[in-house]
């Protein structure tokens, strides 16, 4: 109270100064129609400016909701797609019988819906932390996608956290192919921009063109064959037998958010039959 008191006293002249023209405003527009009817409309236009912008900032929240309602419900029907059994019928005695004996294709892919909450962009060996580990199902070696493309491959996994090595980081590399003609090659980061990528092992005589669609070959036990990469920015012929080639990323890593993590799970299965082939 007494430090309240002093405040009063030593800033008196001011506060008199604010109470007093705020007086003479309440006058003059109390017993002034036209300044009143002024003051009116401000006063709306100032709150329908507020409420304008609290409605876009809700909207905004709103949205991110609605965002992340939508990728979780688009890996909800991934999983569907990938469990769902075709439907057999056969012809026996001018009948139409489910047949339950035919084979069916198995799964062979589990898709898990992450979230980027740890990013990089400017090093040479980037790295991003997902929110989702080893009691999620997250394991080593797992592919991770972003709306289709491709964003890298999971190095590391605890409890309830990952880290994935994305195409962004000199160690990445995934076998790609053209699309149009399925030649594959190398594709690795340069380590000199965040949206370019280099198309390795691609022979002189393969046919290639700006703008071609660059796919994961499916030449591994890791991505899923198909996944979009990127599409082809430059071509070069160069000393040697093979194409310079520059493919511009179509995954933005400078705002990735969600992301798919890919499970193949036959990919041990795979792994030790290749490892017991003898190459001699």
């Amino acid at each position: 109270m007494r430090n309240l008191l002093r405040l009063i006293i030593k800033h008196y002249f001011i506060l008199l100064f604010i109470f007093l023209e705020g007086l003479s405003f309440l006058l003059l527009f109390q017993f002034n129609p036209y300044q009143k009817s002024h003051f009116v409309n401000l006063s709306r236009n100032l709150n329908a400016a507020v409420y304008g912008q609290i409605g876009e900032f809700r909207q905004y929240i709103a949205l991110k909701e609605e965002n992340e309602k939508l990728f979780l419900e688009n890996i909800r029907l991934l999983n569907e797609l990938a469990s769902e059994k075709e439907v057999h019928y056969v012809i026996l005695n001018d009948s139409l019988l489910l047949d339950t004996l035919v084979s069916l294709t198995p799964r062979q892919f589990n898709y898990i819906p992450a979230e980027v909450i740890n990013n990089s962009v400017q090093r040479q060996y980037n790295y991003i932390t997902l929110n989702k580990g080893s009691l999620q199902g997250i394991r080593m070696d797992m592919a991770v996608t972003s709306n289709g493309s491709v964003v890298g491959v999971v190095a590391g996994v605890s409890n309830n956290f990952s880290t994935v090595i994305p195409i962004v980081n000199k160690n990445f590399r995934v076998g790609a192919s053209i699309a149009h003609n399925n030649f594959f090659g190398i594709l690795e980061w340069d380590g000199i921009h965040p949206d370019l990528a280099k198309l390795r092992e691609i022979p002189l005589h393969v046919e290639a063109k700006k703008g071609d669609l660059i796919i994961t070959s499916g030449y591994s036990a890791i991505f899923p064959a198909g996944l979009s990469i990127g599409a082809i920015q430059s071509i070069q012929v160069t000393e040697g037998n093979f194409y310079d080639i520059t493919v511009r990323l179509f995954t933005n890593f400078r705002n990735l958010k969600y992301v798919t993590v890919i499970e193949n799970i036959y990919r041990e299965e795979q792994k030790e039959l290749e490892r017991n082939l003898d190459y001699d």
